[in-house]
Parts: C-alpha cells; sequence; structure tokens
C-alpha cells in the first residue's frame, strides 16, 4: 500500500480516527508508518480493525514510536515482558483503567503513547472514552489560563490492595514518590498546549496549595475536560488496535459488562522529559 492510500476515517468532532486497509503484521514500512504517525499528532487516537498480530508483532509496530515504557509496577508476559495483559475475568468488579486519566503520569517522564490490543471481548460493552486535551485547554477562559499558567501539579500512585488484587500481584502498601508536571503542558511535536492532570488517584493536588484549596479546581478542569463534546468512545472487538498519544488524550475504560471475559495486550512507549514552556 503507498502512503497515498492511507484511509483515514475520523470517528468524532473532537477526536479520534479509524485508520482502514492496513496489515499491522505486514505494512509497517517507513512509508506506511509517517502517515500513520501523523494520523495521531492529527486525531489524537487512532484505531485500526480486524488485525492478527503476536506479542512480538505488536512489540515491532511500538518500536516505531520509540522505546518501550516498562509499567513500574505491573509484569507483563513470561515470553514478553514488554507486553502488559489486563484481564478482566467474569467475577471481577474493578476495571483497570475505570478513572479519567493519562498513562504514567505518577512517573517522573511519563509515556508518549499507549497501544491496546484486544484479544477477547465481551459481546457488549467494554469501551474505551477518551477525551482531547488540546481542546479542554483551548476552551478554558482567558482568565482561567492566565490564573492557572505557571501551575504544577503534584502526582503519585498507591498501590492499593484494591489494585493489586484486579492484576492478581501481592505489592505492599507505602508511602509513594511524588512527580510534579505542569497543569498545563506544550506538546512537544505539535507545538499545542494541553491540559495535563488524571483522576484524583493519581493528580493529589496543586504544587503549594493545600488539598482542600486544589480539589475545587481540579474537579472543575475534570469535569470541563470531559465534557461529552471534547470525547470519543471506542467498541472493541477482536483484532481491534488502537494507540493514544498521553500527552494529548485522557482515557477511561467503561466498566459495564460483568459477568463477561475481556483480555488485553498493553504497550507504552517512552516518553521524553517534559519542558516547562
Amino acid at each position: 500500500m503507498s502512503k497515498t492510500q492511507l484511509n483515514v476515517r475520523p470517528i468524532a468532532g473532537a477526536l479520534g480516527a479509524e485508520i482502514l486497509g492496513v496489515n499491522l503484521a505486514t505494512d509497517l514500512d517507513d512509508d506506511m508508518f509517517m502517515p500513520i504517525h501523523q494520523a495521531l499528532l492529527d486525531h489524537c487516537v487512532i484505531m485500526f480493525r480486524d488485525q492478527d498480530i503476536s506479542p512480538q508483532d505488536q512489540i515491532d509496530f511500538a518500536k516505531r514510536w520509540g522505546g518501550l515504557h516498562k509499567h513500574p509496577f505491573m509484569p507483563g508476559l513470561n515470553s514478553h515482558p514488554e507486553v502488559l495483559e489486563v484481564v478482566k475475568k467474569e467475577d471481577d468488579t474493578h476495571t483497570l483503567g475505570g478513572d479519567w486519566h493519562t498513562d504514567q503520569m505518577f512517573t517522573a517522564v511519563p509515556a508518549l503513547a499507549t497501544m491496546l490490543y484486544a484479544k477477547e471481548t465481551p459481546p457488549a460493552g467494554g469501551d474505551t472514552l477518551f477525551a482531547n486535551m488540546y481542546l479542554a485547554y483551548e476552551s478554558l477562559s482567558g482568565a482561567m489560563k492566565a490564573m492557572l499558567a505557571d501551575a504544577r501539579t503534584v502526582n503519585s500512585y498507591t498501590k492499593n490492595k484494591g489494585r493489586a488484587a484486579a492484576m492478581k500481584n501481592d505489592y505492599s502498601d507505602g508511602e509513594p514518590e511524588e512527580y510534579v508536571h505542569p497543569l498545563f503542558r506544550t506538546h512537544p511535536e505539535t507545538g499545542r498546549k494541553t491540559l495535563y492532570l488524571s483522576y484524583k488517584g493519581v493528580t493529589r493536588r496543586i504544587d503549594g496549595l493545600t488539598n482542600a484549596e486544589s480539589e475545587p479546581i481540579l474537579d472543575f478542569l475534570m469535569s470541563h475536560a470531559t465534557r461529552p463534546e471534547l470525547t470519543c468512545r471506542f467498541s472493541w472487538e477482536p483484532g481491534s488496535l488502537c494507540v493514544w498519544d498521553n500527552r494529548s488524550v485522557m482515557h477511561l475504560a467503561v466498566n459495564d459488562y460483568h459477568g463477561y471475559r475481556r483480555v488485553m495486550h498493553r504497550l507504552t512507549i517512552e516518553g521524553q522529559p517534559i519542558k516547562v514552556v
């Protein structure tokens, strides 16, 4: 397939596009990857259907974007440790990623992008929602932008028993490390500003403010960023693969399929230190 044949179909007004007619197991030369990369920058989230790929194929595709980012707490497959298998069984009540967030914000250098591949899906439900954080920033008032222009957020990850149980891992509790990131982030490739935050379990407070002072501001920003007109929704089926840019989106896994099993293979791609502009 030539570069000019890439078929990109937007799925919502705010963000997101499906890329049609690509076989990720074979169509991975530079002429094909360049417009795929551009589609991610243009649409923030890109989706592929009907893919039959192995864990190694997924790793090879991910390495086109950069180095692979291993989750600091959750182990990967024995055969391919870079790949995290996310399993929600029929009787599980917890869904990994069930709050609005951006991946790995609780690390010093958060992940650039995430790649999720569906192995087994419920007959209905289990969708993923995405929010455009460019539009979230751009639709704030000038006064709000000015007030928070230099704000930083304090972010950490608690290895609590709920998440540990969901992943069937025995993590010890303890004081998590904290990392400070700009609330308004400049995307290193597009140059556009984004609102950059996660749910309360990760983004704890605004640096220099108390929890009580931070809470109403962060609550407003989260509510603002996830308004329906700033979002899109992706419905999974086996063989679906999605790549999203953690520098410009938040996402949420919908927990609405109790009694059914869902199995996904997840990779994250290394980011770069966040520059304060």
